[in-house]
């Protein structure tokens, strides 16, 4: 039997970008998004994430979504700043929304011109899933402002005895996208609303979807899929993740601080966790989920969950170095510390280069691919930390090489 193949790309802001190139490294640059997707059988996606799901059904190539985040004039479209009052409350407390929830909405309808004004499931219509005559199956993610609770947009039902009635969603293609787009807090400036729809929306990371690969496996379960039939390529956006300092060593700028205490730095804290590990945790889920790997060809894989995800990481000095962590290779001191502050909301030219600059050392093994587990000094404990080890493991599995010899 053919395995059951789902997409998921985390949130992420600009910082999406890095899922259009792990994409083209596995598709090419000129594929366009009904290639991509006739690959699949589910697609999932929350903020960033949404954005790059949405200009796959547009059907742009590959090249052209790339192209969409590289252009500075359709970034700060989509992220238009707010009133200079915010900015201003911003620039002092470092605390405060920085974009226009209302200028949103009207800028993806304006990307999306052929699909975006479209009902969701009808703009999915006619994209065949790799295993079926049907459409591909796709799942938005939000949070629901009013009712405090994950809103999940999808194209088609989901129902049967043992899960009740998932319904297939009720707006359209940029609406979706507008909901799973919203971070709040230090991010835009109210929930998403419709023009003429009730209900407002959060981003889905509220919820704990920022990583939506773990509502995507239960997705494919309620579409009476078995779980150790289903594999899932699951992209990232970039983690920073700094190792813990070890008694006795030398004090590092390579190593995680101790965060800071108070009313400040908590709301920051709390504004970002939605961003951070926790939401990671789904990768590990789904591949318990989906069987932790019984049956497979440990050479290929050691589960049926790929991620291909950077991390904003440092790598470990040679021996006898006065530190035990030192940049990655080909980076400065000020080229990864400028990387690592970057917060996901890039929108400046200088700053999307940087991340693009930092996906290309990612795909050429120069730096850490984020495993589906590691420990505290980074060393992989389930998983692939290479992207070429990533890649190849989704290739062989998604062709359904996983058995055992």
């Amino acid at each position: 039997m053919a395995p059951f193949r789902i997409l998921s790309m985390d949130g992420g802001g600009s910082w999406a970008l890095i899922q259009v190139k792990a994409l083209i490294a596995l598709f090419g640059n000129q594929a366009t998004g009904h290639d991509v997707l006739s690959q699949f059988d589910l697609a999932a996606a929350n903020s960033g994430g949404s954005i790059v799901l949405g200009c796959l059904i547009e059907n742009f190539t590959l090249q052209q979504i790339l192209d969409f985040f590289h252009d500075e004039t359709q970034r700060k479209a989509v992220f238009s700043k707010t009133e200079w009052e915010d900015r201003l409350l911003y620039d002092i407390l470092r605390i405060g929304p920085r974009y226009s929830a209302d200028v949103k909405l009207p800028a993806l309808r304006k990307v999306l011109a052929k699909c975006g004004g479209l009902l969701l499931p009808d703009a999915v219509t006619g994209i065949r899933g790799s295993n079926s005559e049907d459409s591909i199956h796709v799942l938005m993610v939000g949070f629901d402002y009013d009712r405090n609770r994950a809103a999940f947009f999808r194209s088609r039902k989901i129902e049967g005895p043992s899960w009740g009635c998932g319904e297939q969603a009720n707006v359209t293609l940029a609406e979706a996208i507008h909901a799973s787009t919203n971070a709040p807090v230090n991010y835009f400036d109210g929930p998403a609303k419709f023009d003429d729809r009730p209900g407002r929306y959060w981003d889905g990371a509220l919820g704990g979807w920022n990583n939506p690969v773990l509502a995507a496996v239960i997705e494919a379960i309620g579409l009476k899929q078995d779980s150790h039939n289903i594999v899932a390529l699951s992209l990232g956006t970039g983690n920073t993740s700094l190792p813990s300092p070890q008694p006795g060593d030398p004090p590092s700028l390579y190593t995680q601080p101790p965060s800071e205490v108070g009313l400040r730095s908590d709301i920051k804290k709390l504004a970002t966790s939605i961003l951070d590990d926790p939401p990671d945790a789904a990768t590990f889920l789904a591949h318990v989920i989906t069987g932790c790997g019984a049956g497979m060809d440990p050479s290929v894989s050691r589960s049926r969950i790929i991620r291909m995800n950077p991390l904003v990481s440092p790598r470990r000095a040679p021996a006898g170095a006065s530190d035990r962590w030192k940049p990655p290779e080909a980076m400065t001191h000020d080229q990864f510390m400028f990387i690592l502050n970057l917060d996901m909301d890039a929108v400046e030219q200088e700053q999307v280069d940087a991340i693009t600059q930092y996906a290309d050392l990612w795909m050429n093994d120069q730096t850490l691919n984020q495993p589906i587990r590691m420990d505290s000094q980074l060393n992989c404990e389930l998983g692939q930390d290479k992207f070429s080890a990533a890649r190849e493991a989704w290739l062989r599995i998604s062709s359904g090489n996983t058995g055992t010899p």
